[in-house]
């Protein structure tokens, strides 16, 4: 499996690709501008499968509906797909245009995804919102906005709650092992340094 990493989009969202043998190909959280993922996917010589979402906000999946029309297909949890068709995912907020979809498939808290051959482990994590997820893929956690460097997500929008993202971030922490973790934003960190360092940890 390959990996590869984009910043996106006015927010910097965090974009990542994960491509198998076949040069089959897997976007999470494709942002906002859809012209730079297709310019990757044709640079590369990849062919897009799935777009794989850690939660439904705009600067995350604001370009689903154009790759939805590409024949990709959308891929979010259960709790947080409504946002795609609904002002939960912050655009009007922001001024931003969205197209509303329905997603192609949908998830559940631990359940393993196997997306163009690639095993992927989706966590419910709620707290940025209700149902924000992580994925796990070999020794990398893709965190979206629940675990940052040194921090955590925000929980003042709509279905935020941050007793809900305490815990899931101290679910995260009791994994077995060390990750690499790659955020919805800013710079990638590492589950142990998160476990020492987190501003978290002021709160306990």
């Amino acid at each position: 499996m390959k990996l590869y990493h984009l910043s996106t989009g006015p927010l910097k969202v965090n974009t990542y690709f994960l491509v198998n043998e076949n040069n089959k190909a897997i976007v999470i959280d494709s942002g906002e501008n859809y012209n730079l993922i297709k310019k990757t996917a044709k640079e590369k010589g990849f062919t897009l499968e799935y777009a794989l979402y850690t939660h439904g906000h705009f600067d995350h999946a604001g370009n689903a509906k154009k790759l939805q029309d590409d024949g990709v297909k959308i891929v979010i949890s259960k709790i947080d797909a409504k946002k795609l068709s609904n002002d939960d995912n912050l655009s009007k907020h922001f001024g931003r245009n969205f197209d509303y979809l329905t997603p192609d498939v949908t998830f559940y808290d631990g359940e393993v995804l196997n997306l163009c051959g690639i095993e992927i482990k989706a966590l419910i994590t709620p707290g940025h919102t209700d149902g924000s997820a992580c994925f796990i893929v070999d020794n990398n956690i893709f965190s979206g906005d629940t675990l940052f460097l040194e921090s955590v997500g925000r929980t003042d929008f709509p279905s935020g709650n941050r007793d809900m993202l305490v815990k899931s971030v101290k679910r995260l922490f009791a994994l077995d092992g060390d990750y690499n973790v790659l955020p919805g934003h800013d710079d990638f960190t590492t589950l142990s340094h998160e476990r020492k360092y987190n501003i978290l940890n002021e709160y306990d």
